[in-house]
């Protein structure tokens, strides 16, 4: 079931300028949407990587911190102070509250330097059981939704749940398939037909999804076509994103090189059996999204 438009929204808020940009998107959205933000501050502590004994979060300071996250954000969302690993609790937290979305900020790290300092928003999106949000940059309408798809049965949810988004937002949405490889993806221009078509009647009227085709390294070419876009909204699907330090995954390699939001969207166990059993697609090897 495609849960968009999001009613409650869980915002990872730290006291930085990369939260508050998350804040703000996931502001302009409840907005959009009509749904109840929440936020979730995590202060950090890591075994095995800080020296020192867990600190007590006493509840002074617990009060502490939320009335510093309470005048920031202003009056009215919920908040939660937890303490521990940072993505592991807003995590933790999504699985017992269940939100519809989970809203974080993201540096944009790469090379060594995000090695040694990680990435929440990475850690996050490995493990959340709902779509995550990684904000970056201004605030602006949502216009156009960029959707990758390589003809798998996750990537064809990732594009049902981009549709669906596109048709809440009154946004245009742009249908992109990019391989190295052509002649394994066959007639391109008529496998994208019929994922489009197989999309809701009304959605399609809402969304008015174009096609275009792209030959190239799908990472390159999925951060061209996202000029002029406001959102890339692309799947993950119960692997580990992190397959190598350095160069990672599609999604991966998007998310800290998009300047524009992107949506991570991961498959349901259920859905993913349904549409392989519907469709018998095969995986493509060379337009992983996630």
């Amino acid at each position: 079931m495609i849960r968009f438009p999001p009613k409650r929204i869980l915002v990872a808020y730290d006291l930085t300028d990369v939260s508050r940009t998350a804040w703000r998107h996931a502001a302009a959205l409840a907005e959009a949407c009509g749904a109840v933000l929440e936020v979730v501050y995590v202060e950090p502590w890591q075994a095995g990587v800080d020296l020192m004994p867990p600190p007590v979060l006493t509840p002074s300071g617990a009060r502490e911190l939320r009335a510093q996250v309470r005048a920031e954000i202003g009056e009215g969302p919920k908040i939660s102070i937890l303490h521990g690993d940072p993505a592991s609790r807003v995590v933790e937290l999504a699985r017992l509250n269940h939100p519809d979305m989970i809203v974080v900020g993201t540096h944009g790290r790469k090379g060594l330097r995000r090695v040694m300092l990680g990435s929440t928003a990475e850690a996050v999106i490995r493990s959340s059981p709902v779509p995550v949000l990684a904000a970056r940059g201004k605030v602006r309408g949502i216009r156009s939704i960029l959707a990758p798809v390589n003809f798998t049965p996750y990537a064809e949810y990732g594009l049902q749940y981009a549709a669906a988004a596109a048709a809440s937002l009154m946004a245009g949405l742009k249908v992109l398939h990019a391989t190295d490889d052509p002649v394994w993806s066959g007639n391109v221009g008529f496998r994208l037909s019929r994922l489009v078509h197989r999309l809701p009647e009304e959605v399609r009227k809402a969304c008015r999804p174009v096609t275009e085709s792209a030959v190239g390294e799908p990472v390159k070419c999925i951060l061209k076509a996202r000029r002029g876009q406001d959102w890339v909204v692309l799947v993950t699907h119960g692997k580990s994103l992190i397959k190598d330090a350095f160069f990672g995954t599609t999604l991966e390699q998007v998310l800290r090189r998009s300047s524009v939001p992107v949506l991570s969207v991961p498959v349901p166990d259920r859905v993913l059996h349904a549409l392989r059993v519907g469709e018998g697609a095969r995986p493509e090897k060379s337009t992983r999204p996630g």
